[in-house]
């Protein structure tokens, strides 16, 4: 069976103004003014592919035939939703020297695209049925994390999925499923299957910024016999009110798993200053590093 590309060109897309300040979201005139302001602040487009990645969660090799297979029945059942309504923004690059966060002074303007991102865990089963769809990380795209939950699920009506059990070593196995418009993950190690092409407009707008007293993180009680430095990067989306959207946090890198639940505790606690086009907030993508030290 031939692997199955499904190409999409979104022709529909809409910005929307979601997470806007609690004053402006109390305004249906102000938030008819911010939907301009956006449409202001538009510099121009860029081309963009989403792709999908099928991986095992348990970090051993899926099989190839499975994961295209497989990769193949969901995305042949997806419907990108339309329009598609894009809310959230690209992460400015992480500001760090050394691991150790800068100190900006003053905000500035930057060029930014929507983004879209989601992780997707569900177990594959023997008997050819597929469990639970969990969104590990959710899109914050209207019915888009929907829309790949409901393709999963509908896998079952394949037969192919019922031959795909019958090849597993164990009753079941538990699966990662992710889409991303960002570019590709060499995290994941597998090649990647393409969802949809489409031009996401760029606008112009003021990057996000921790505020206020950072709370640091605690060297991690199992690491300290060791002592050794650690590191992490994290992945957050920070909503219009400046709030870290506790379930997109991820952990991108870091030395241990001590060491990323940390940081991921402190990281639930920051506050930020949303990204904004003049008053109207947007949310963005943030990507916040770590250092842990117990050196003087």
């Amino acid at each position: 069976m031939a692997t199955h590309m499904k190409q999409i060109v979104i022709t529909s897309i809409v910005l929307c103004l979601a997470g806007a300040s609690s004053a402006l979201a109390q305004s249906a005139a102000s938030a008819a003014a911010c939907d301009s302001v956006l449409r202001a602040a538009r510099v121009d487009s860029v081309p963009v592919t989403a792709r999908a990645y099928l991986t095992r969660q348990d970090s051993d090799v899926l099989p190839a035939r499975v994961r295209l297979l497989l990769t193949e029945a969901i995305l042949s059942r997806f419907e990108t939703p339309k329009p598609l309504q894009l809310q959230v923004f690209s992460a400015a690059p992480a500001q760090m020297r050394s691991l150790r966060r800068e100190t900006l002074v003053g905000d500035s303007l930057a060029i930014r695209a929507p983004v879209v991102y989601g992780w997707y865990a569900f177990p594959l089963r023997r008997n050819g049925t597929v469990g639970q769809v969990v969104p590990m990380t959710p899109s914050m795209v209207p019915g888009f994390d929907e829309g790949v939950a409901a393709a999963i699920k509908a896998t079952v009506a394949d037969t192919i999925l019922v031959m795909l059990g019958r090849a597993l070593d164990q009753d079941s196995l538990m699966l990662d499923f992710r889409i991303s418009t960002e570019p590709e993950d060499s995290r994941l190690r597998v090649p990647s299957a393409t969802v949809f092409a489409a031009m996401f407009p760029r606008l112009r707008l003021v990057d996000a910024r921790t505020v206020g007293p950072v709370p640091l993180a605690k060297y991690p009680q199992d690491e300290i016999d060791g002592g050794a430095d650690g590191e992490a990067l994290l992945r957050v989306v920070v909503d219009g009110s400046g709030a870290a959207v506790i379930p997109t946090i991820e952990i991108l890198h870091a030395t241990s798993r001590a060491f990323g639940f940390e940081a991921a505790m402190a990281l639930a606690r920051y506050h930020f200053t949303p990204a904004h086009i003049g008053a109207c907030s947007v949310p963005q993508v943030v990507l916040v590093p770590f250092w842990f030290s117990l050196r003087p």
